[in-house]
């Protein structure tokens, strides 16, 4: 054969080779994950990377699932609290998730209004992390689905109450991530604070009501007779309530 032809043909001839056995190789692996999926999963690998594909879709478009106690725990806090209506609270904690993903955005914790200064700190740390990383952390386009509330304490002249809340927004790390086409789906809690425990921990809280003999501020939970702690004198508790933003978390 001519030297020429055969220094021409014999590369051709590894390079089928070659891939002929590549692609025998990524037959056998497809036929084992056709089999493990018809096994495991009942469906073939086609309609394996279907299923997988809609879970992925869904996981950017489905509302996060929250906890909703309301049918236990909103008695209980409209009967502390019957000056204040429960369309109220959740404004309120709407309010305070939003303040709170603007203050991380714009680095400034001084805009979520009516706090403790104890979340303020959380949320200066997260900005000073975020600093420190060079990074800025954005939430876009902010949109709430769902509301309610997962928990409810009290004590003789403190409450708290917290707020599962199901959002999305277009989340990214500015210097870091790219700007995503879609929003993401999150769930947080946000609890909100009533009584004196936690007015001391606030450098801005400004209250209403107040003992009609010494002036001093006047805690209590629940509409009852009680003694001022300062002076003794028997006041009721009037309807003014004043709650602070205490804590949040994301929870998915």
């Amino acid at each position: 054969m001519n030297p020429v032809l055969t220094a021409i043909i014999t590369p051709l001839i590894v390079i089928a080779v070659i891939a002929l056995v590549i692609f025998i190789i990524v037959m056998i692996i497809k036929h084992k994950l056709e089999s493990a999926t018809r096994r495991y999963l009942g469906m073939g690998l086609k309609d394996t990377a279907n299923m997988l594909g809609n879970g992925l879709r869904e996981e950017t478009t489905m509302p996060k699932a929250i906890s909703n106690v309301s049918a236990i725990y909103k008695p209980r806090l409209m009967r502390d609290f019957p000056d204040m209506t429960y369309e109220r609270f959740l404004e309120m904690a709407n309010t305070a998730l939003v303040s709170i993903l603007t203050a991380i955005e714009s680095g400034d914790a001084d805009r979520i209004g009516n706090a403790t200064d104890s979340l303020k700190s959380v949320i200066r740390d997260k900005i000073h992390d975020n600093n420190g990383r060079n990074i800025v952390e954005h939430f876009d386009d902010i949109k709430l689905h769902r509301t309610a509330i997962s928990d409810y304490r009290t004590t003789s002249d403190t409450a708290t109450a917290d707020f599962e809340i199901s959002f999305q927004c277009i989340h990214y790390l500015e210097g870091k991530d790219k700007v995503p086409e879609n929003p993401s789906q999150f769930a947080a809690c946000v609890s909100l604070s009533y009584g004196r425990e936690f007015a001391e921990d606030s450098s801005s809280l400004t209250f209403s009501h107040n003992c009609p003999n010494c002036g001093a501020p006047i805690y209590a939970v629940g509409g009852r007779m009680m003694k001022c702690t300062y002076c003794g004198t028997g006041v009721t508790e009037e309807v003014y309530k004043s709650w602070l933003v205490s804590a949040y978390k994301f929870i998915k």
